[in-house]
């Protein structure tokens, strides 16, 4: 029965039970309405759980072992009939459901969809699909999660989920090419050329078909195979932190202790919340990424710059603190958009810098600088908002729903006004005014400046940090930049009165130039009247205003800030370990109250500073010892012994026994009780993935532990945990070494074990045991699909055409066990043919045949693959990948020159001035760098194997040649220097000859043989 069919019964059944009334309804029609929306529920929807080999309709499938995988991995079920239907259609919400459980995805957000209630078993897989920004709905307020989803539309998905940054297809090799979507030709181009999406068995790729249940398990099956994914959080602290190439499916933390430092994030997919707390203006850059949420949250004078290159795409940022966002060198369209949408809420203070589609400023008296670039389109919800649009900037549509402030001379063109109180500097081309709205006023801009503490402020604490804030970014008076060096020339601190004795002070000044911090060398004087004078004409704004002369004062209490007082374990904790460490942490410096002497590391003082007892504070003593650290922040506690297992305990630090270095603070009372005990270790996942005579093993336990894992044959008889501890089976036969592997685990984080030597086409299962605090996890168990052979090659060739030839070199030095190759050609080589021969079939690139396969492949560009997949009844198959990079190298390997009987040399380089001895023949031997070019020569024809002879005239003295090398060339000339022939002198008359005399014998000078020398040359 169809699909469709299904949900026609079920939709009759319906009717005629509403039409006639459940107590008349015909029992039998009753059990097939039944039957009929048993048939019609989704994938994951919850079902019966069956193992895949009892699944009527799987066994012989061509995706039974991705269907096998996919159940074991649990990220996809059957039906309660018992059946799979592997090739059923596969709807958006059951393929947003299949999504979330294999990569683990748990982030959600609110759902606003008009056909997506909430008590339907897909509104939560929905809501985190939404969430991980790999999906959206439609423009009418609708997700359509019963829609059956095309091959096209997954591939759209897949590429949000995996990293592609210079992943590439072939997509024009296959013949429908024409019918994929504009709006999804690019994410399926990088899903084919990553090998999630390819052709069917007629060498289509059929975009617009529906994606079925047994497509939907290879392709996440795969991208669990291939992808490195990380499940859990992650924490960057460390300058110069590079994340590279993979999927983290939960949260990246940015961390504060991260200070003013950098880290990069490159190729990567962040589905959860990228959480920026720390870093500098050395910037986060985030390059050819997406991030589907992104929170900017560092709290800091210098905001920290989040730079955004190439393929990337921040779906959703929002800062509610100082930060600088920049977009530079995007590649623009689906995968480079950079900041998508950016939201500035709280009193967030941001500089833009390039090209932003979509900006919402949510907080009351947010600043946001647009210093280059644009905004597509600007809404302001937030009242009392400042705008800067500096010079050559621009804003497309501003839609003001708030009183806000527009400054600087960059450019409006659409304003939409819907709040009084809207000011600007610079009038909007247009702007459309709602009903009983007051049109818009022009202002001047001004320097306003505020003062923290305010004028008159009292009981300010004497640790207090003082600001100067301006309306907008200032400048020098004289218009150089402002710096912190420069503050001390025109702010003065004085005490007492306006004229003072003067109070040193370290000042800073924001990168914005919007914020001066003052910071006093040492604290304040408890009750005194501090003044804050600043010099008028001191600083002036982008418009040329200076400031006027600013004085205000303020008196100071008897306190500095608040210390804080920390404990560990901390209040109400409970299933402590025994031997747990135990410390109390300040969050400044502490001396003795009563003379405010320093404690020394071991002091005996610090036992009378702090009450340990069993149950309460009057119960019973427990002895211990104490020390504070270096730093006299922090106190260890070291109970004399082992503390009683399951009991609760009581400490404190007592009141008026410490106070802070300054002197300025007690240190007051406080206490905490915790419980001792122990917390139970969980297997929470036990995952397997089966070699060809191997299984890995990934584990994962709720505490940290160490972990013990044995494989047995699947039918034996389960071991206890004390046996898998010992390596034994159930008889308490120690196993091999390979059955066997143990480990340390950290708390909530995947471990992978190799367990090695199993036999082929055999099933096998592993237990697994966690170890904590001598207290053992439940067994956990997982079986195995069984162990299978893979299928080789047994021969491989690579073999480029020349000239409409296959006659050359094999290009590939063949290993069956090598499954990846590369190779370099010119890109003027048209194709490629591929020989492949092994048991079983073979398919290269979507042509298959049967124990060996020829197949001609035409090469479109660089960085393009080539498939061969071997698969044989009963083995697994095996992919071979030949990648080819384009190489043009238009440069001389040697270069040999003869003449006569001697030889020549050159002097390198791409000219060669030869010495010549006269009228003798000059052969000349090129050969190219690369075997395939074309040598030119100077109008004698020319050859394409790289290399070739020719011989020159003795009329001749210079001649040329081209090398070409795909699209490349390079000139060579070579010049002959043939020396002048003199006259030969005019001899005299010969003397006669004189009888008996000895005419001497000269003996002839044997010429010397001489071959040719290579000169090699770049």
């Amino acid at each position: 029965m169809s699909s469709v069919n299904k949900d026609t019964s079920f939709r009759r059944c319906k009717k005629l039970f509403i039409k006639r009334g459940k107590h008349s309804m015909n029992l039998k029609r009753l059990i097939c309405c039944v039957f009929a929306a048993l048939l019609c529920l989704p994938i994951a929807a919850p079902t019966t759980s069956y193992s895949a080999s009892k699944f009527t309709d799987v066994s012989g499938h061509w995706a039974e072992k991705y269907i096998n995988t996919a159940i074991n991995k649990k990220f996809a079920s059957g039906y309660p009939d018992g059946r799979f239907l592997p090739d059923k259609a596969v709807t958006r919400a059951e393929f947003s459901a299949m999504v979330n459980k294999a990569l683990g995805n748990t982030s959600t957000a609110s759902l606003s969809f008009r056909d997506v209630p909430r008590d339907e078993w897909y509104y939560n897989d929905v809501a985190k699909a939404l969430s991980a920004a790999y999906t959206a709905g439609y423009d009418d307020n609708t997700f359509r999660p019963d829609s059956p989803i095309t091959r096209q539309e997954a591939a759209v998905m897949i590429s949000r989920i995996v990293p592609s940054y210079g992943a590439k297809g072939n997509l024009k090799s296959f013949s429908d090419y024409r019918s994929i979507a504009d709006w999804a030709y690019d994410a399926l181009d990088k899903v084919n050329g990553k090998g999630y999406i390819g052709a069917y068995n007629d060498g289509k790729i059929h975009p617009e078909d529906q994606l079925t249940r047994a497509q939907t398990a290879k392709i996440l099956c795969d991208l669990l195979d291939q992808e490195s994914i990380v499940s859990g959080n992650t924490t960057v602290d460390r300058n110069g932190t590079k994340l590279s190439g993979k999927v983290y499916v939960n949260n990246v933390t940015i961390d504060k202790s991260l200070d003013e430092g950098s880290a990069t994030i490159e190729n990567c997919i962040i589905l959860g919340n990228l959480s920026v707390k720390g870093g500098g203006s050395d910037s986060i850059t985030i390059s050819n990424s997406r991030v589907a949420n992104a929170s900017v949250d560092k709290n800091d004078d210098d905001p920290v710059r989040i730079l955004a290159k190439g393929e990337t795409a921040i779906v959703k940022l929002s800062a509610e603190q100082a930060a600088i966002l920049q977009a530079s060198s995007l590649s623009g369209g689906l995968f480079g958009p950079g900041f998508s949408s950016v939201t500035a809420g709280g009193s967030a203070q941001l500089t833009l810098k390039g090209s932003f589609p979509r900006l919402n400023i949510t907080g009351s008296k947010a600043k946001v600088t647009l210093s280059s670039g644009s905004i597509d389109t600007l809404t302001v919800d937030g009242r009392y908002s400042e705008i800067t649009a500096e010079s050559g900037t621009s804003i497309s549509t501003a839609t003001v729903n708030a009183e806000s402030y527009f400054f600087g001379s960059g450019s409006v063109s659409q304003m939409n006004v819907n709040a009084n109180g809207v000011t600007y500097e610079t009038k909007p081309k247009k702007w459309t005014i709602a009903s009983k709205i007051d049109t818009p006023k022009q202002s001047d801009a001004e320097t306003d400046i505020t003062f923290s503490p305010k004028d008159k402020a009292t009981k300010v604490k004497r640790d207090t940090k003082i600001t100067i804030t301006f309306g907008s970014a200032v400048k020098l008076y004289d218009g150089s930049t402002l710096t912190s060096s420069d503050v001390e020339d025109f702010v003065t601190l004085r005490k007492g009165s306006s004229s003072g004795s003067k109070v040193s002070f370290e000042a800073s000044v924001n990168s914005a130039k919007t914020v001066i911090t003052i910071t006093p060398k040492s604290s304040l004087a408890t009750d005194t009247k501090y003044y804050v004078i600043m010099d008028k004409n001191s600083v002036k704004d982008k418009n040329g205003k200076a400031n006027t002369a600013q004085s205000i004062y303020f008196s100071t209490g008897d306190s500095v800030g608040e210390v804080t007082t920390t404990f560990s374990p901390a209040n109400g904790a409970s299933a402590v370990p025994v031997n747990t460490g135990i410390s109390i942490s300040f969050s400044e410096e502490v001396v003795r109250y009563s003379n405010g002497a320093t404690i020394s590391s071991s002091d005996s003082y610090l036992k009378d500073c702090i009450v340990f007892k069993k149950d309460s504070s009057s119960g019973s003593s427990v002895a211990f010892t104490a020390k504070i650290n270096s730093s006299k922040k922090t106190i260890t506690i070291t109970p004399s012994s082992n503390l009683t297992l399951n009991q609760k305990y009581y400490l404190a630090v007592s009141g008026k026994k410490l106070k802070t270095a300054d002197g300025d603070v007690a240190i007051e009372a406080k206490a905490v009780s915790w419980t001792t005990g122990v917390t139970t270790p969980v297997v929470d996942a036990l995952t397997l993935t089966p070699g060809e005579t191997s299984i890995s093993a990934s584990i994962t336990s709720n505490i940290a532990g160490t972990a013990y894992l044995v494989a047995l044959p699947a039918g034996d008889t389960a071991p206890n945990a004390a046996q898998i501890i010992a390596g034994q089976n159930a008889s308490g036969i120690a196993l091999e070494s390979g059955y066997k592997a143990s480990g340390a685990l950290t708390a909530k984080t995947a471990k992978t074990f190799s367990l090695t030597g199993f036999a082929s086409s055999t099933q096998y299962k592993i237990y697994a045991v966690v170890r904590t605090n001598n207290v053992n996890s439940p067994v956990k168990n997982a079986s195995t699909s069984t162990i299978r052979p893979v299928s080789t090659l047994t021969k491989l060739e690579v073999i480029p055409v020349v000239n409409g030839s296959a006659n050359q070199k094999n290009l590939v030095s063949f290993n069956k066990g090598t499954t990846a190759y590369n190779i370099s050609l010119n890109t003027g080589i048209p194709s490629l043919i591929v020989k492949a021969s092994g048991s079983g079939d073979i398919t290269i690139d979507g042509t298959a045949s049967k124990d060996n396969i020829t197949k001609e492949i035409a090469l479109t560009g660089s960085n393009q693959t080539i498939d061969i997949k071997i698969a044989k009844s009963g083995t697994d198959s095996t992919t071979y990948r030949v990648t080819v990079n384009s190489k043009d190298d238009f440069s001389i390997s040697t270069l040999k020159v003869s003449e006569g009987s001697r030889t020549l040399t050159d002097n390198g380089g791409r000219s060669f001035s030869l010495t010549s001895t006269g009228d003798a023949l000059i052969k000349v031997e090129v050969t190219a760098s690369d075997p395939y070019a074309i040598v030119e020569l100077n109008g004698k024809g020319s050859l394409q194997k790289g290399s070739t002879t020719f011989t020159l005239s003795a009329s001749e003295t210079v001649f040329t040649f081209t090398i070409t090398s795909g699209s490349e060339s390079g000139n060579y000339k070579l010049k002959f220097t043939r020396p002048e022939v003199e006259p030969e002198p005019t001899k005299p008359d010969p003397e006669p000859t004189k009888p008996d005399s000895e005419v001497p014998v000269v003996p002839s000078t044997p010429g010397a043989e001489t071959t040719g020398s290579a000169v090699t040359t770049e």
